[in-house]
């Protein structure tokens, strides 16, 4: 078993702020990450926070909706389900300790989290445990899982204006490769034929020890809990995880283009999406497109809110899923303007080129690059403080980054994101291929009973 201790790289004042004053690091700034890896493949973070008197646990699967076999859309998100179901006479976890537990499924991973009491951590950690030596789904589960499913669909997809708008619906048109460009939610129709045996199969492929991070935050010993998690998890057999099958994709040769019909839409919207450098490969490079989606977003809704009121929202970021951290390569930035009906596609089209054009000339002001990088970091500590966001966010780093000190350094390097990182990932998507999907609303004169989409281009 190997055993790693990691220290921040530029650790910050007992006051966890940097020498300008800004907080740049969570609330683990002045602590030690500590990580190690079970015989049977399974990795480990703790990150002890004393005084908290909680816990938080996460468990993140490196499998999700980029995973489903073609023929099965949403196979990833029903394991998730499947696996949430607790079998009769297993340990309590945290529904019996007044605690919280939930789950969800990304692109590239899957994640179950819990937040206890101190005191009823190890009844946690039993839980995934259980949870990891295996789901046995029989007919009568699966069933009731898929119209779980089917529910969540209609619910957050195809009942509510603007759904799947743009996560869904953009990617046909900028990726190649079913694993990217098929809808991860599921389809209703290829879930019905889901077997429990394709199940038991689909978990024993991807829910191996070897393809998981562990990871526990708050109130504990951390010697303690590594023996404790020695003990839970040691006896699991070892299984090697598949490899990543996805292609890599061809390049973009021009613009794409599409179309989309809403029915409950009330206005028209498009979105604008952009292939992005590798976030492992190229960190720095990624980080100045994160802090630049920040930029075009405050730049368009000034113009385009404020100042010509043909527009009612803009918002830009990267990550179609769980945010710029929560999937490997390839990530995408959008924007997405929702419009007057007096606007034209063009016109939303044109501002966004125009911006982008003037950041690539020009850069930031110092600034506004600050202003921006401030709030963008204000928002990432905001969302941390949050025990079980913490803990989903270190497993998040370590299982799909390969760092889980990304956690604390994060913040430190968007600080030190300059104008001419912003101004250089402005001409890069200046001059990148880019999806262009618009929507728009039924026409109230003549009815559409069903939304549709037509993809061009």
């Amino acid at each position: 078993m190997s055993d790693t201790t990691y220290v921040p790289s530029a650790p910050a004042n007992a006051t966890g702020r940097d020498t300008t004053g800004r907080n740049t690091t969570g609330r683990d700034a002045t602590g030690r990450l500590r990580r190690f890896t079970l015989p049977n493949g399974l990795r480990v973070v703790l990150a002890p926070e004393q005084g908290t008197g909680v816990c938080a646990v996460g468990l993140r699967y490196g499998v999700g909706f980029r995973s489903d076999p073609p023929g099965r859309a949403g196979l990833a998100h029903l394991l998730e389900h499947l696996m949430f179901r607790r079998r009769p006479g297993t340990p309590g976890g945290a529904e019996h300790a007044g605690g919280y537990a939930n789950a969800a499924t990304g692109q590239d991973s899957t994640d179950f989290h819990q937040v206890v009491p101190a005191g009823m951590l190890p009844g946690a950690l039993a839980a995934e445990r259980d949870r990891m030596a295996g789901p046995l789904p029989s007919a009568a589960a699966l069933a009731t899982e898929r119209d779980v499913v089917a529910e969540e669909i209609r619910r957050n997809v195809t009942g509510r204006p603007y759904g799947g708008f743009p996560k869904s619906l953009l990617p046909p048109l900028l990726y190649r490769h079913y694993a990217h460009t098929h809808d991860g939610y599921g389809d209703t129709a290829a879930l019905a034929r889901v077997t429990p045996e394709e199940c038991r199969d689909f978990f024993h492929r991807h829910h191996t020890p070897g393809n998981a991070v562990l990871t526990v935050v708050g109130a504990f010993d951390p010697e303690a809990v590594r023996r404790l998690v020695r003990r839970r998890f040691g006896d699991l057999p070892a299984r090697t995880p598949p490899p990543e099958t996805a292609p890599p994709e061809p390049e973009l040769v021009s613009d794409r283009y599409g179309r989309h019909t809403d029915p409950l839409a009330p206005l028209p919207a498009v979105c604008v999406g952009y292939r992005l450098p590798d976030p492992t490969a190229d960190l720095t490079g990624y980080l100045a497109h994160v802090l630049l989606a920040a930029l075009v977003e405050q730049r368009l809704r000034v113009r385009l809110v404020t100042r010509e009121n043909t527009a009612v929202a803009v918002t830009a970021g990267c990550g179609l899923v769980g945010g710029a951290f929560a999937a490997r390569h390839p990530v995408t930035l959008t924007c997405t303007v929702t419009h007057t009906e007096a606007t034209g596609t063009a016109e939303v089209v044109g501002a966004l080129d125009t911006e982008l054009a003037a950041l690539a000339a020009h850069g930031p002001a110092p600034d506004e690059l600050l202003i921006v990088a401030n709030r963008w970091i204000g928002a990432l500590l905001r969302h941390h403080d949050a025990p079980h966001v913490r803990a989903r966010s270190l497993g998040a780093f370590e299982l799909l980054h390969a760092d889980a000190t990304l956690y604390t350094r994060v913040p430190r390097l968007l600080a030190t994101t300059t104008p001419a990182a912003a101004a250089e990932a402005a001409r890069r998507l200046r001059d990148a291929h880019r999806a262009v999907l618009t929507l728009r609303p039924r026409d109230r004169r003549t009815p559409t009973p069903l939304p549709h989409r037509e993809v061009l281009g």
